[in-house]
């Protein structure tokens, strides 16, 4: 069996980097070689607490004809220049989230991925990958046609590095976007676009800085989203968890992760981080029906390397992804509509 060699690329979204060397050390399929950063502080302390090789820049890691896949993670306003590069080294990926900093940077990433003919997983992908039970309730009618969905994520406001206490390039307007909506809400436009299993066509919006007052993008953030089959939904997404501390991430116990999906016949509610964490009330039952799936924030233990291994089966059986760079593309679309729909007040078309 052929080991995969992967290399970080990026510390920016330095969560997902250290997710995947901590869960990467007892997998089979894969070895993480290398790793590549501009802050060399950062870089250092990757490198010697996981035992790769460092490099300050990115165009050395990508020389490296032995590396075979790059986890992409820097800061939003470097993920085209890192994307396009893999690409063009012929780099299979994992590429981060957001994925640009506007539409135009996004189709020129979508465009050499595809020129590339490498394969792409995307991290905001991976909710959809663990929510595979769940569309297949959902697609087998058990609850009856879907007509309402409802997900509210509340989290605290990131840190640009373990213990700094502070948001750094996740909260500066010329590193990204946008902030908690399209930071934490990117992933919940896929989930919704794809349990739909329909395109969203209208996107309605509201933006606020509830908790944090100071910060250049917003803390808070609303959308309404119709799509193109007549399934409403909507989505909160925000960093206005402050407890125990407004300075640094709370627990994740303390955040809210929740999914509603209101069928015709029935209703399922998915309360991401608590236990029993799902609850089903199928057609014809008389009451609710509770389950224990996942509860991996409280182990503190590494999870296997779902996206990576993901990806590594994609590659070996020459198949398409069951989401692509151009799924990315569209929920980004879905979000940079919605910023305008919040600042205009009007609904707006997705792009």
């Amino acid at each position: 069996m052929k080991k995969w060699r992967v290399a970080v690329m990026g510390l920016g979204h330095w969560y997902s980097g250290f997710g995947l060397a901590r869960s990467i050390g007892e997998y089979p399929r894969a070895e993480l070689v290398a790793v590549a950063d501009s802050v060399e502080s950062h870089v250092q302390e990757f490198a010697s607490t996981f035992g790769v090789q460092a490099y300050t820049d990115y165009e050395s890691l990508l020389a490296r004809d032995d590396i075979d896949i790059v986890h992409i993670a820097p800061p939003v306003c470097d993920m085209p220049r890192c994307v396009i590069m893999a690409a063009e080294a012929g780099k299979h990926m994992i590429m981060g989230k957001p994925m640009a900093m506007n539409l135009a940077q996004a189709d020129a990433m979508v465009a050499a991925v595809q020129a590339a003919g490498v394969k792409c997983v995307c991290f905001q992908h991976s909710f959809c990958l663990r929510a595979m039970d769940l569309k297949r309730r959902l697609d087998a009618g058990e609850i009856g046609p879907v007509a309402v969905m409802h997900h509210a994520g509340r989290w605290s406001i990131a840190e640009d590095w373990p213990h700094s206490g502070k948001g750094g390039w996740f909260t500066d307007p010329k590193c990204v976007p946008g902030g908690s909506f399209i930071d934490e809400g990117i992933y919940i436009i896929e989930l919704l676009r794809w349990l739909a299993g329909s395109d969203i066509v209208r996107v309605e919006g509201r933006t606020a800085n509830l908790v944090h007052t100071e910060l250049g993008v917003e803390d808070w953030g609303l959308a309404t989203f119709t799509f193109a089959n007549g399934i409403i939904a909507t989505q909160e997404a925000s960093w206005t968890i402050n407890s125990p501390r407004k300075t640094g991430p709370s627990p994740k116990a303390n955040s809210v992760r929740r999914l509603e999906v209101i069928g015709t016949r029935g209703e399922i509610i998915d309360d991401g981080l608590r236990l029993p964490a799902l609850g089903v009330l199928a057609q014809g039952a008389e009451g609710w029906v509770f389950e224990r799936p996942g509860g991996e924030y409280w182990s503190g233990a590494p999870t296997p390397p779902l996206l990576l291994d993901y990806l590594i089966t994609c590659i070996e059986q020459s198949t398409e992804p069951m989401l692509t760079i151009h799924d990315a593309r569209k929920a980004f679309g879905v979000a940079m509509a919605f910023y305008e729909a919040a600042r205009t007040g009007s609904a707006v078309a997705p792009y």
